[in-house]
């Protein structure tokens, strides 16, 4: 039974698979096109399952059934009069009853679908139609501008006290989200044009909708009814004991007895069934159905209906770009005799034209983009007409006729009955088709097609002529083409340098492609990301022109952007689109960043090709390895050296070097191999053969053969057969045996040692001693710092001594006497010289220098030193204004006057660049600048000129 299917196929997708729902079961695919223009894709029967996992999709052809779709459906599988043998209880009710239960359930127990948004589009709601398309093109398009919703609703309340709302809104949901994004949504109130029901059509705009979608993206659409308070079954009173027992009678008496209508009988086990099922399935995941939530179901069937899937009332959604797999366009007819893909969106249609033999035309708004085929086969035109009094003649024979620009394409006639025309008595107006037939024509750029439609039986005696209506919703008359690429534009090869379009991380992939053209165009191009992952640069001409039957080759550069090892892994998908005004042709090319485009080189540098060891001895033989692997920058590899003897003698390497970066060579003691030479062999030469190989890729190595060259005994061999020989002739063979030669080299050791402690003892008796009692000193910069030193003669002769001193730092803001620069003392005595430290007016207050005394005695180069510190004191200046007097002191305007004045310091630092400004009423005349070290004065002199009335003097000192 498709609805317990359908319930128990939701419960546990909901359950277990919520994330595959969108990607696997809701989308239909199409490929990419140009996004100039529109599309109208078609909602479908939403609860005409082909399996338990398939879902609604959005269509892209229009309906063709006779019969409309309900949303809620009908309980009735068939409307009117039943029959014993007709089936009354229609499956797409009983499946919408499911989906209903189960969407109230999981809102009654996780609170609007457990918080997560957009989750409830997974699942029709009692009033809710969700459908979605996924583009499955090559382009990224750019869908901007209003979405259309043109839809058909039915009121069948014969009473309109209340009117219904409805909302729609328009999802994105992409391959990397988990539920649909909303893009926009609006809700308005219906507006049913007839007090007493029936279908009517309603237009809804969603403005300005701005989005990019990509490949993978699927678009859902969403409508959904909003019912008014209506009188509803009274669910407090559902609850009690009493009623339910009433209810449970009733049910029971409708399905058991025979004498009620069928209706009724198959409505009792219905219900029975569908708690049956509900609680059944709930079972299974600790849920319960009880009457209430059916009767809040059965509620939902009071609101207005959404009609669709029918070709009377094809509910659609049209958006503002091209995105389905064919370029089928429909263009509807104006009232300005133009054919447009926008649809009017007002109620009121045009007025009717009457049709005359002439035909009247109606022409695209704008040519074509760049040249098409048009596949005449594919091209119908659905028109509304009418005729009042169908008399003479009872039929008319309608032309219709397909025009490129004043070209004409191709005709159809038609002859139309008194029956299809009758418009007053007709229930509808519906559209009749014609369709065309032909070869298919190549649409040049910049043409437009046009549509004539005309009566071809005119001078036939006529009491009416037929009308057609256009331009509204509710006669759409349309002209329907189906559109094909020429292959006038097409990229005949592909070279790709690397071949397979692999890189290292910053390298570059070259693509050159050789397109063609049979006409002289003007190619636009474009690199499109479908897929990317890491970071890139694309590098692709804009445009490139090309002659007819000619060629040109258009080169693409695709880099990695990122030149460290974090980039393995990382790939780029990108389509190459070439767009010509007469026509278009795409390629997908691919780089990728792998390790399989390393390229391993290991170099051995910085060795000798041959070395001499001593017969018996041993030599470490260093080399240098450099990694010239190709990769990313942090790359590393690791090594391991083998090493050989061409007689066997023994060779022992260093193991491995471990994580040498690219481009890096090893220390030059890093690579080594142990070369000993036996000591009883007889051979002059050995060939060592040394071998690095690579961790990461063990074909990769590096060898090189080493010459070793056997010498005699060296230096220490040749040195104890000396002592050897010393050792017999002075006969300590006989006591020590062979070890003799070992004991004459310590006792020799031993006695060079103890000689050389004589000399250090020797060498280090000093003959003075440096005494001083105070090494540092602090001082006034005004002060000297004087340091006494007495000098102690540590010998018993009396000796003559040299005294210098030196500052560690030479600094001009120091002077430096030593008192007396020569003494002589006797043996055992003491004498005492000064050391002066005296500041320059350069030191400063805080300044400090370190004084080095050094003393030697004369005629040798040995020297005693001591360390002395001076100190300035942290002082400051104090500056004193005295003494000013005026010369002459009665003047005449424009007289010299010369002002004179003391300044003193009588702080303890000097006073540097000090200004003194001279000021007469209030205006700066004079400056100077001086530096006044702590205790002097300045006498200083300041000429100016008199003026007319009082002269005013101020002097202003600024340190």
């Amino acid at each position: 039974m498709l609805a317990r299917h359908a319930l128990k196929a939701l419960l546990l997708t909901f359950i277990l698979l919520p994330g595959s729902l969108l990607p696997g079961g809701l989308i239909s695919t199409g490929q990419a096109n140009d996004s100039d223009g529109y599309t109208t894709l078609y909602f479908t029967n939403a609860l005409g399952f082909e399996s338990e996992e398939d879902l609604a999709s959005l269509a892209q052809n229009p309906p063709t059934s006779e019969t409309d779709s309900k949303y809620p459906p009908s309980i009735l599988a068939k409307e009117g009069l039943l029959s014993k043998n007709t089936t009354i209880i229609s499956e797409e009710w009983l499946a919408w009853v499911m989906f209903a239960a189960l969407g109230q359930l999981f809102e009654n127990l996780t609170g609007a679908y457990g918080g997560i948004e957009g989750i409830e589009l997974l699942f029709p709601g009692p009033n809710r139609i969700t459908e979605s398309y996924m583009y499955d093109g090559n382009d990224t398009i750019h869908i901007q501008g209003d979405v259309l919703f043109n839809l058909y609703f039915s009121d069948t309340r014969k009473i309109k006290t209340r009117t219904d709302s409805v909302s729609v809104a328009l999802y994105v949901q992409s391959l990397e989200s988990f539920l649909p994004k909303r893009l926009k949504n609006t809700t308005i109130l219906l507006a049913p044009p007839k007090p007493l029901g029936g279908i009517y059509n309603q237009q809804i705009i969603l403005s300005d909708i701005d989005y990019i979608l990509k490949p993978g993206d699927s678009l859902l659409c969403s409508i959904e009814i909003i019912p008014t308070n209506k009188s509803m079954i009274a669910l407090n009173v559902l609850n009690n004991p009493s009623v339910q027992k009433i209810i449970q009678r009733m049910v029971n008496r409708w399905e058991n007895n025979i004498t009620l209508g069928p209706i009724r009988r198959k409505l009792g086990a219905l219900i029975k069934d569908t708690r049956a099922q509900l609680n059944e399935s709930g079972d299974e995941f600790g849920l319960n159905f009880t009457l209430e939530d059916i009767a809040s179901i059965l509620n939902a069937m009071k609101s207005t209906k959404i009609i669709y899937d029918s070709k009377y009332h094809p509910s659609s959604v049209t958006l503002p770009a091209r995105i389905t797999e064919n370029d089928m366009r429909i263009y509807y007819l104006t009232s300005d005799q133009t054919i447009s893909e926008v649809q009017n969106e007002g109620t009121n249609a045009s007025k009717p034209t009457k049709l005359t033999a002439t035909p009247l035309i109606w022409t695209m708004e704008q040519g074509l983009e760049r040249d098409k085929i048009l596949k005449v086969n594919e091209v119908s035109a659905e028109l509304y007409f009418s005729r009042f009094l169908c008399l003479l003649p009872p039929k008319v024979s309608i032309n219709v006729s397909l025009y490129d620009e004043n070209r004409t394409i191709a005709s159809t006639e038609k002859v139309i009955t008194r029956k299809e025309l009758q418009g007053f008595l007709r229930k509808k107006m519906t559209p009749i088709i014609f369709n065309f037939t032909g070869l298919e024509q190549e649409i040049t750029y910049g043409h437009r097609l046009g549509v004539g439609i005309s009566i071809s039986n005119a001078k036939s005696l006529m009491v009416t002529a037929p009308k057609i209506h256009y331009g509204s919703p509710q006669t759409p008359s349309l002209l329907r083409v189906t559109f094909e690429e020429t292959d006038n534009i097409q990229i005949q090869d592909l070279i790709t340098t690397p071949p397979d379009g692999t890189i290292i991380p910053g390298g570059t992939v070259q693509y050159l492609l050789n397109v063609t053209s049979t006409k002289a165009d003007t190619l636009q191009l474009r690199a499109i990301e479908r897929e990317k992952t890491g970071d890139w640069s694309i590098s692709l001409p804009a445009a490139v022109t090309v002659a007819a039957n000619s060629w040109t080759l258009i080169p693409l550069i695709v880099n990695s952007s990122s030149v460290l090892k974090e980039a393995y892994g990382s790939y780029i998908d990108l389509l190459v689109v070439v767009t010509g005004k007469t026509g278009i042709d795409r390629t997908v090319v691919i780089a990728e960043i792998s390790e399989a485009a390393i390229h391993y080189r290991v170099e051995i540098l910085g060795y000798s090709n041959s070395i001499n060891i001593n017969k018996g001895g041993s030599h470490f033989f260093y080399f240098i390895i450099k990694n010239n692997n190709t990769g990313a920058i942090d790359d590393v590899d690791s090594y391991s050296i083998t090493a050989t003897s061409k007689n066997n003698w023994l060779v022992t390497p260093r193991d491995s070097i471990r994580n040498l970066g690219i481009g890096k060579s090893t220390n030059p003691t890093d690579a080594k191999v142990f070369i000993e030479v036996p000591k009883n062999t007889t051979l002059q030469s050995d060939l060592i053969t040394i071998t690095i190989s690579s961790d990461s890729d063990s074909s990769t190595t590096a060898t090189i053969t080493v010459t070793v060259n056997v010498i005699g005994g060296g230096v220490i061999e040749d040195f104890l057969e000396f002592f050897d020989s010393a050792a017999r002739s002075l006969g300590l063979n006989d006591v020590f045996g062979s070890d003799a030669k070992y004991v004459l080299l310590i006792l020799l050791v031993t006695m060079i040692i103890f000689l050389l402690i004589i000399i250090a003892l020797v060498s280090t008796i000093k003959p003075v001693q440096l005494i001083c009692q105070d090494r540092i000193k602090e001082i006034e910069s005004t002060e000297k710092a004087v340091f006494e030193i007495t000098l102690r003669n540590l010998s018993k002769k009396t000796q003559t001594f040299e005294i210098t001193a030196t500052q560690n730092k030479p600094s001009p803001k120091w002077s430096i006497t030593v008192e007396p620069l020569t003494t002589a003392i006797e043996g055992r005595q003491t004498q005492t010289v000064q050391v002066v430290v005296l500041p320059t007016e350069g030191a400063e207050s805080k300044d400090w220098t370190q004084v080095t005394v050094l003393v030697k005695k004369t005629g040798r180069k040995n020297t005693q030193s001591l360390s002395l510190m001076t100190m300035m004191k942290e002082g400051k200046t104090l500056l004193q204004l005295q003494n000013v007097s005026h010369w002459p002191t009665m003047f005449n305007p424009g007289e010299k006057v010369i002002t004179s004045f003391s300044l003193s310091n009588i702080g303890s630092i000097s006073a540097r660049n000090v200004k003194v400004f001279f000021y007469l009423n209030g205006k700066q005349k004079n400056m100077v600048q001086l530096t006044l070290p702590a205790g002097n004065v300045a006498d200083i002199q300041m000429p100016w000129l008199a003026e007319k009335g009082k002269n005013r003097i101020r002097i202003r000192v600024k340190e």
